[in-house]
């Protein structure tokens, strides 16, 4: 996807510009690695299972933040066994493991998920339901100072993500 502003996730490493747009597409000839995962299971304190990991590598293969649903219709290719309840327990332990963050979709409907764990804000586009990642350190940074300045009452902030609704333009 070069050129059209839009950064992709290699081997779950992101190449961030200044300001970066993500729909999460892994190249196909980017195969998540198993010990790789096995690795990110151990590291998140949960044991490496063959369904683990095979929910991991396709929450992580999926383009754009995938639904439980369209999770585990892509593991029952694999591991046909596998239930939607046991998809959706298991997402649910990645998300309290800190191995990916649950983020509502744009109308509200479903759960979706984000296997992109570093700070981020998220575009709706009202037309095609997508969610698109968006990084910008100056926006960050305005935010923080704005807090700072204007403070939350008794609250103080240790994190934040925007979620802005619109609609792609032709450009």
């Amino acid at each position: 996807m070069a050129g059209n502003g839009f950064s992709n996730y290699l081997c779950g490493e992101s190449f961030l510009p200044v300001t970066s747009f993500s729909d999460h597409t892994l190249s196909p000839a980017c195969q998540p690695d198993r010990a790789e995962l096995r690795q990110r299971l151990a590291k998140a304190g949960l044991r490496a299972t063959t369904q683990r990991i095979l929910i991991l590598e396709s929450l992580l293969l999926l383009p754009g933040h995938p639904t439980a649903e369209q999770v585990h219709r892509q593991v029952v290719l694999t591991e046909p066994t596998v239930s939607l309840g046991t998809v959706y327990k298991t997402l649910d332990s990645f998300v309290a493991a800190g191995l990916t963050k649950r983020v509502a979709a744009a109308d509200g409907a479903c759960r979706r998920y984000d296997s992109d764990c570093n700070a981020h804000h998220h575009l709706y586009c009202t037309d095609t339901k997508e969610i698109i990642d968006y990084s910008n350190p100056e926006l960050d940074t305005l935010i923080r100072e704005f807090f700072a300045t204007h403070g939350l009452g008794n609250f103080e902030p240790h994190s934040f993500s925007l979620h802005i609704a619109g609609s792609r333009t032709s450009s």
